[in-house]
């Protein structure tokens, strides 16, 4: 029997620090966890605008060749032109590759771990089909990417998905094959100085505390429902002056945003762009002085922020029928409603006139939705080792 503890594994991901997302924090948090017991790394291309420092993580990390591109903050890898990488990982000796994208590091996984004698894993993480049409404006040519999408996942030993509706999206895209879900964790805790956190971050950011504070928290891109947010907090700030909203986050369409939000006329200083925060602690403290945190997107699959929130008492209003929605049980552990401006705007209205639903809904996703990562990656561990076990009995190894 293998022991899950040992198992050395190599995750793969066409993007990393500097750039933050859900999918390169939970990249960051299976190395960062699993490393504690047994050596895992991430293989990923070099930083192309901003030089990142390795050494400051606790993994080893390798930087694969890329070619610069000139669509924001990403590259071209190409790990399979890059010499260097091959003996490297043959020195690491890992028992198995999960990739965590499906094009250029996710490619070289799936066809050298074949290679290499070991099994192969893939979640699916990312509405990509989306994304294409977004940067493409072609949905002809989205098609013709999920098709190579879903020959990848067909090439992988296993696949996963982070939620079942996340799942489900994969299978729209023509994949036949079985599913493991795989829940995404936090690394948000409940702090031991909650008080000191909040008031630094009242502070910092002005962050009144006397009205009813609304955060979004994420890339600054339209197809995360932003537009959405700005169209009902339009009619919530024309209801009542008591609603102030928070936007954390940078992106490719945050110019665009913030001229949006300025030809709608908000009051001064109802709508705050936050920009992006790296400090943990500072973050932590935008949470702690919100009331509700407003994640309506319909793009998003398991997302990160919505237990981030969730870890500090703060409950989600989200798309009703959403992949990001599944987390939550309405009026228990968060909220939802139908993806317009008239229904979010209604159900604010009703969280906030409904005496101690908001506390109630803290507390119940704090309890249920707030997975953290070190329940997590135990149970990563122990499906690896069963799929190092089948793989290694269905090759006679």
């Amino acid at each position: 029997m293998i022991n899950p503890e040992t198992i050395r594994s190599a995750q793969f991901n066409d993007t990393y620090f500097p750039i933050v997302d859900g999918v390169v924090q939970t990249v960051h948090n299976y190395a960062e966890h699993m490393n504690r017991t047994a050596y895992t790394c991430v293989v990923t291309p070099k930083p192309m605008k901003k030089e990142f420092d390795d050494n400051t993580l606790s993994y080893d990390v390798f930087r694969t060749s890329a070619v610069n591109l000139s669509v924001a903050e990403y590259c071209l890898p190409t790990p399979k032109f890059d010499g260097k990488l091959k003996a490297w990982l043959a020195e690491k000796d890992p028992q198995i590759f999960h990739a965590h994208s499906p094009f250029f590091e996710g490619s070289f996984a799936a066809q050298y771990a074949k290679k290499l004698g070991i099994p192969s894993v893939a979640t699916f993480h990312s509405k990509y089909y989306d994304d294409v049409v977004h940067i493409t404006h072609s949905k002809a040519i989205a098609k013709i990417v999920t098709k190579k999408i879903v020959r990848f996942y067909n090439s992988v030993d296993h696949v996963w998905a982070c939620s079942h509706g996340t799942a489900d999206t994969l299978r729209s895209y023509g994949y036949g094959g079985e599913i493991f879900v795989m829940d995404n964790g936090t690394s948000f805790k409940a702090p031991d100085n909650p008080d000191a956190l909040r008031e630094k971050a009242a502070q910092t950011f002005g962050i009144p505390r006397d009205k009813k504070i609304l955060l979004f928290v994420g890339h600054q891109i339209w197809h995360k429902n932003i537009k959405l947010i700005l169209d009902t907090f339009k009619m919530l700030s024309e209801h009542s002056g008591d609603y102030r909203l928070l936007i954390v986050g940078n992106g490719y369409d945050e110019q665009a945003i913030r001229k949006y939000a300025d030809s709608l006329n908000y009051p001064e200083g109802f709508v705050r762009f936050l920009g992006k925060i790296m400090d943990r602690d500072l973050l932590s403290g935008v949470y702690l002085n919100t009331d509700l945190f407003f994640f309506p997107s319909v793009y998003d699959n398991s997302p990160l922020v919505v237990r981030e929130a969730a870890s500090l008492g703060v409950p989600s209003l989200l798309t009703e029928g959403s992949n990001a929605a599944e987390a939550v049980e309405r009026n228990v552990t968060g909220f939802t409603a139908a993806e317009n401006k008239v229904a979010m705007y209604g159900e604010i209205l009703r969280i906030f006139g409904t005496d101690g639903l908001l506390e109630a809904a803290g507390k119940g996703a704090r309890e249920h939705v707030a997975k953290p990562w070190e329940e997590i990656i135990p149970l990563v561990r122990e499906q690896y080792a069963q799929i190092i076990e089948q793989y290694n009995f269905e090759h006679k190894k």
